[in-house]
């Protein structure tokens, strides 16, 4: 990915290969008005905060998912992260010994299988389809790896406009989840990242928010709305489980940015992040469309996902083609840029499927890119 990535940085290329918003719908004319306002009004502005954050951002945090998730929190159980990576990557530290198990939706983002692998865990995969994770095929694995007494630490799941398929878990499988995770006293990890990124329907409940027995932990991040160069994110769980987390956060870091952290709590109050979302849900609801009617038009009898939140669509191509041959070609013969989805998978099945970004590329310039994807395969 990353020899894409650099021949993607030498040419002008219609990209689908990004992960991030569309600099155009960003308040970036108001964060440098209130940026100037956050410095010359907060004394404390150049200095650290606490490791957890500050007390205000986090208490805007707590008011944040009473009003979204429905889930009634204290502040003192939330820790601001130098966004959602960050957040991720303290888990696998307090969690995760070398031989532990932690399962993961298949596909699923790679940062967090690359991330953990790194911490000594063995990445256990269970497939996804157009209802999220296959709950029937996660209680097989997790009762399979406890009789065989393995150690099963997490278990990581994207239920909402999941990266990289886009697809959304149903109600049905998230109560199912939750019961599985209480029947063989499994940690829940629920990463939020595109719950904001919702074009149809109402809001499906949180599994945080559906959490009787404190087996959930919350990873929230605002840089799908506000920016992904904001880096600020959280964590919030049980009190146990973020103490540990503060202890290991304060001596690498000592805290998440201040002056971004001061830029998101004005935000919040000031209703930014709201119009920001509006404007982004407009913005990527109609470039969904246009790829999804592309894909429809030019490669006819390729499988995709259609997501109702999110970022990303899955393109399946031709049976026993190598996707990430066919992406370094695309690249190069018509200068569009996918990535190739193997990455994202926890074994081999992976090998003919690329995703596709719609956030970040111009409208005017999908249908373009989604032809010269059907050129080179022949269509």
């Amino acid at each position: 990915m990353s020899k894409i990535s650099d021949l993607s940085r030498k040419r002008e290329v219609i990209s689908f290969a990004a992960g991030e918003p569309d600099p155009s719908v960003l308040p970036r004319k108001i964060f440098g008005e209130l940026m100037k306002e956050v410095f010359e009004k907060v004394e404390l502005v150049g200095n650290y905060t606490p490791a957890d954050g500050a007390f205000e951002l986090r208490e805007e945090i707590a008011n944040f998912m009473k009003k979204y998730d429905d889930v009634k929190t204290d502040p003192n159980k939330i820790v601001v992260t130098i966004g959602g990576s960050q957040a991720l990557d303290l888990l696998g530290r307090i969690f995760l010994d070398a031989g532990d198990i932690a399962i993961s939706e298949s596909p699923s983002y790679v940062n967090t299988l690359i991330d953990w692998k790194q911490y000594g865990a063995r990445i256990v995969g269970v497939p996804v389809d157009d209802s999220g994770m296959i709950t029937d095929e996660l209680e097989k694995t997790v009762k399979k790896l406890k009789g065989e007494r393995k150690r099963v630490k997490l278990v990581y799941t994207i239920p909402t406009g999941q990266n990289p398929s886009g697809v959304t878990m149903i109600e049905e499988r998230r109560k199912h989840l939750l019961e599985i995770a209480s029947q063989y006293d499994l940690i829940l990890v629920e990463d939020t990242a595109y719950n904001h990124l919702l074009y149809e329907g109402q809001p499906p409940k949180t599994l945080r928010s559906m959490d009787k027995e404190g087996r959930v932990i919350y990873s929230g991040t605002f840089s799908k709305i506000l920016g992904t160069g904001l880096r600020i994110g959280w964590l919030e769980g049980p009190s146990e489980v973020m103490d540990l987390i503060k202890m290991v956060k304060g001596p690498t870091d000592m805290c998440a940015s201040t002056p971004m952290q001061y830029l998101v709590i004005e935000s919040l109050r000031r209703g930014i992040f709201e119009d920001a979302k509006k404007k982004a849900l407009e913005n990527y609801k109609m470039k969904r469309d246009i790829m999804i009617k592309s894909i429809e038009e030019k490669l006819k009898g390729l499988k995709f996902t259609k997501p109702i939140a999110g970022m990303f669509i899955l393109v399946w191509l031709k049976k026993g083609m190598d996707g990430y041959a066919f992406a370094e070609e695309l690249l190069e013969k018509k200068g569009v840029a996918v990535v190739p989805a193997a990455a994202f998978y926890t074994d081999d099945s992976g090998k003919e499927v690329i995703r596709l970004n719609f956030s970040m590329v111009p409208p005017e310039k999908i249908e373009k890119g989604i032809s010269s994807i059907a050129e080179l395969l022949g269509f």
